[in-house]
């Protein structure tokens, strides 16, 4: 029988991302983000606990943000790292890692997290920078130094399989989907 402790969605209620997220692990990481927040619209790097989140850390990413830089990976767990054939992103910018030709539509979803402050969703083929094929889940999770903004950092995590047969249509780009921040309570 499954505890509260145990499972993936704390409280009672239906995370506001039900309807675009199915993994419960990403699930509890949304609801890990909003217990940070503390009354502010977005929770700072230095609210985000790797200890609190260790069932997460080979899949997840913290990244910092400037509008000079970009994206910027600060920490990548084992599985992120393994599909860019890296054994450590620290350092490297997301254009750093995607392929040229297909940065401009990754460039796209991923900047709504700053531009709203929104938290993004992605499904399906959320691996598009890379020459294999995914279908999975995504969630970025904007994370703010000051009260109100901006974003300057993103907490995020990827939930995948390879795909080794025909790709389904639906599949063959991510549908992106995302939520402003001061939506969330």
């Amino acid at each position: 029988m499954e505890t509260e402790e145990d499972s993936p969605v704390a409280g009672p209620t239906v995370s506001p991302l039900a309807a675009c997220l199915r993994n419960p692990d990403l699930l509890r990481l949304f609801d890990y983000w909003r217990s940070k927040r503390g009354g502010r619209l977005m929770p700072a790097r230095q609210d985000i606990d790797p200890l609190e989140i260790g069932w997460a850390l080979s899949r997840i990413f913290l990244m910092d943000y400037t509008p000079e830089q970009g994206f910027v990976y600060r920490l990548a767990g084992a599985e992120i790292s393994k599909v860019f054939e890296r054994s450590n992103l620290k350092g490297l910018t997301l254009r750093d890692v995607v392929k040229p030709g297909r940065w401009p539509l990754i460039e796209g979803a991923w900047r709504k997290v700053v531009e709203g402050p929104s938290v993004v969703c992605m499904t399906g083929m959320v691996y598009y920078g890379v020459d294999r094929t995914s279908a999975g889940e995504r969630l970025l999770l904007p994370l703010a130094d000051e009260a109100d903004g901006p974003v300057t950092g993103v907490l995020g995590m990827t939930v995948t399989r390879w795909l080794t047969d025909d790709v389904p249509e639906e599949l063959k780009q991510a549908k992106v989907e995302s939520r402003n921040v001061s939506e969330i309570e």
